[in-house]
Formats: C-alpha cells, structure tokens, sequence
C-alpha cells in the first residue's frame, strides 16, 4: 500500500477519533449541527424512546405511549415510540434492563462496532487493490453525519450495516455467476439477500422501497414472505393496543411538509423553502409535493423495469435514495443510510464525481458557519419558524438535499446507460424462487 494510501487511513482515523471524543465531551461540535444545538446538549433523545418502550413493554404497557400521566417515565426525556414492535421488544426490553445513560453508552459502543465491521469488511472484499481500500474505509470513518447518529442515539447506522450487507452479497452473487459458479451458491446468496432484506424493514420500515426491485426480480416468495412477517410481527400489537395505530401510521407514512423546519434535510423540504421564498401559496406548494413523489417513483420505476439484466446494486441504491428524495422529513443523521451505497458505488468504479458527492454529505451543513445557529441556540426551538437572510436557510437545506439529488442522478444514468455492461441478474434467473428452508 502506498504511502499516501497509509496517509489517508491515518487521517480518517484521526477524525474519526474526533467525532467520537466530540461526542464524549459534547461542548466542541454541539454548535455545528442544528439537532445537538436545539437539544442543548441533551444527548440520547431518540435512544430513550426505544428505551422507554422496551421498559412499558416489560411492565405490560403500551409501548407507543408516550404520556407520562399514563406510564412510568424512567429516562431523562423522550420522544413517542415511532417503529415496528419487534425494535421495541427485540432491543429496548434488554436495554432497558440497565440504568439509562449506561444502555445509552452501551448502544453507542454497539453502534461504533457496526461501523467499524462495516469498514472492516470493506477493506477485507477489496484487499486485492489495497489503496482502494483504504479510500473506501475512509468513506466510512469520516462522515460527520455520524456524531448526531450518536448524539441522538440513533438506530439508522444498524440499517445502514444491513443495507450494505444486502450489497456485499449481490456482488457475490455477480461474482459466482460471471464465474459460472454452482447454480445453488448464487441462489444461496439470494436467500441471505432476502432474510436481510426482511430484518430491515422490521427494524427500520424505509427498506420497503425495495419493493420494486423485488418485483422486477420475480422473487415472489420473498414479498409474500416480508409481508407476512411483517404484518404478523405487527398487526396482533395493535389488536391488543389498539389506542396508537392511527398515530403509527401517521407518523411513518402520513407526514408532510406544510412549514419551515430548520432541521429537516429532505428535497421535499427544500422545494417547500424555494417555493415559499417565491411566494408560493398552500395550493401551489400541495402540487409541488405531490409532484416531486410522481416523478421521483416515475423515474425510478422506469429504470428498474427496463428490459434486459438489472445491475442490482445500481436499482437498490437508486431506490434507497429515492426514499431521501420523496420522503418528507429527513433528519441529518438519517443520512448515515447512504454510506453503504457510496462505498459500494467507489468500489464499482472510483471517480471523482462519488468522491465529491460523499465530500459533500460528509462535510458538516453550513449552520454554524452562519447567523442560524447562535439564533436557534438562543431559542432551542426554531423549527417552525423562518430565519433571515433567506439565503442562510436555503444553503442549509441544500447542503444535503442537492447532493442527494445528484447521487440520484448518477445511479440513473448509470442504469439507463446499458445496464449490462454494469453487469447484472437476468430476472428470469430467479423465478425457480427457494426462499431459506429455516423460515
């Protein structure tokens, strides 16, 4: 490995290091994200709903609850419980069998170790071509998103983790099959493909956008099984507390953006920010919505059914990104998501266009470089509320949203650019379907 290549790794492990002692120690970094900013340094917030519906689970109560006349309130704060069941029960119930802040530092060890096996795992696949798999290991360990992913106590790097687990085994799966390898491997690998695919949706429901990827696979039992499993895990929940299913249902698939939200990264928000700066009204604003979901889902729909082998890894990342693109609230942290398919994009093809594009959502948004973040810090909550100059506030949505676009764009052009010399699965490859005989 070369000297630069040894350079690069020691730098990215050095800020690395400094993410996680800003985290530590808090005061250092706290001023440059709007989340850590508003919460005053009040770190573990979203870890403490999990926590919180894991202790109501355990004392039999509703683990959506969230009213602290109706339950016992055991952490610091909180928000409402907002994920499937088995997250509560799965990780929250042994969690919260410890003191609070000591399950929230053993999480943030859990998640640090992720991370880590993920970097390590890339730089193990692409061992052949050492310095490449330095620059690719560096990907994972800086990325400043990362610190909220922390400071919240988040569980989207654990869905990142699987996301890039679902692509290590499609590049196996292309590996066997251009080698022409044993036929029962490569739908073995499928198979894992699958029971990943089902986990993530279970633990973080936004995977369901592979959907059509599945389709376009004819993986027929793998949908049937995700479904059931789904809504077997899911459904008897809710028929014995039934009291917060409408708000389950708001709060992963009814949101929209009708205001300002200082902290939401997402193009939908974005396109609210331009179009309300313009003089947009609720009507105009209401189409802009609607229309920026039709023609993302349009357009990735299109690229998927095209006839001829699907470059897998291309769809799936283009499908993930479309979740950032038509989802209405998307929190910096969430953007730890896309780490799989930046790494696994490089490692296809090294460029300077992904190498930009992962600058760009790694580098910190530019709050507090400007006038935002003393204002908010101030206030605590600015969320609603519009800032000025209007320029401030449209740079910070679109220091994540614009990329995000870009990245869209990329994995586009390279699925409607000849998808088989991306290499790929001929989806009538997978109609002889045998999902794991272990469900």
């Amino acid at each position: 490995m070369r000297r630069s290549s040894w350079l690069i790794l020691a730098c990215a492990g050095l800020l690395h290091v400094g993410l996680l002692v800003g985290w530590r120690f808090q005061t250092p970094l706290v001023p440059y994200f709007f989340d850590a900013t508003v919460l005053s340094g009040g770190r573990g917030l979203d870890f403490y709903s999990i926590y919180q519906a894991g202790y109501n689970a355990r004392h039999g109560q509703d683990i959506y609850e969230g009213d602290p006349a109706k339950i016992s309130v055991v952490v610091p704060y909180f928000t409402p419980y907002r994920y499937l069941p088995p997250v509560a029960y799965l990780a929250g119930v042994p969690l919260s069998l410890l003191p609070p802040l000591t399950a929230y530092k053993l999480w943030v060890v859990i998640v640090e170790a992720a991370l880590l096996l993920c970097a390590a795992a890339t730089f193990y696949v692409t061992r052949a071509d050492k310095d490449l798999a330095a620059r690719l290991t560096a990907i994972w360990l800086v990325f400043t998103p990362y610190y909220l992913e922390l400071f919240m106590g988040q569980f989207s790097l654990i869905q990142a983790a699987l996301i890039f687990g679902m692509l290590l085994l499609v590049i196996r799966y292309e590996r066997l099959q251009t080698a022409a390898g044993d036929s029962r491997r490569r739908f073995h690998a499928l198979e894992w493909f699958d029971l990943i695919w089902i986990a993530s949706i279970l633990w973080k429901i936004n995977t369901i956008v592979f959907g059509p990827v599945y389709l376009r696979l004819r993986r027929w039992w793998a949908l049937a099984a995700a479904g059931l499993v789904t809504a077997a895990l899911t459904l008897p929940y809710f028929a014995i507390f039934p009291a917060h299913w409408r708000d389950f249902l708001l709060n992963n698939f009814g949101n929209t953006v009708a205001g300002h939200e200082l902290g939401n990264f997402g193009f939908r928000q974005l396109v609210y920010e331009v179009l309300a700066e313009m003089g947009a009204g609720a009507e105009v604003q209401r189409v802009a919505q609607t229309g920026v979901i039709v023609l993302v889902v349009l357009a990735a729909l299109s690229l998927t059914f095209r006839p001829g082998p699907l470059p897998l890894a291309e769809a799936l990342s283009l499908w993930l990104v479309a979740f950032f693109l038509v989802s209405p609230q998307v929190w910096e942290h969430h953007y730890v998501m896309l780490l799989p398919v930046l790494v696994i994009a490089y490692r296809q093809r090294p460029s300077w266009v992904i190498g930009g594009l992962w600058l760009l959502l790694a580098l910190p948004t530019p709050f507090g470089f400007t006038t935002l973040q003393p204002a908010v810090a101030a206030n605590h909550d600015l969320r609603g509320f519009l800032l000025s100059p209007a320029w401030q506030f449209l740079w910070q949505h679109a220091s994540k949203a614009v990329p995000t676009v870009l990245l869209f764009g990329y994995f586009s052009f390279k699925l409607a650019t000849n998808p088989a010399k991306a290499g790929g699965i001929i989806p009538a490859a997978c109609k002889q379907n045998t999902f794991p005989r272990t469900l």
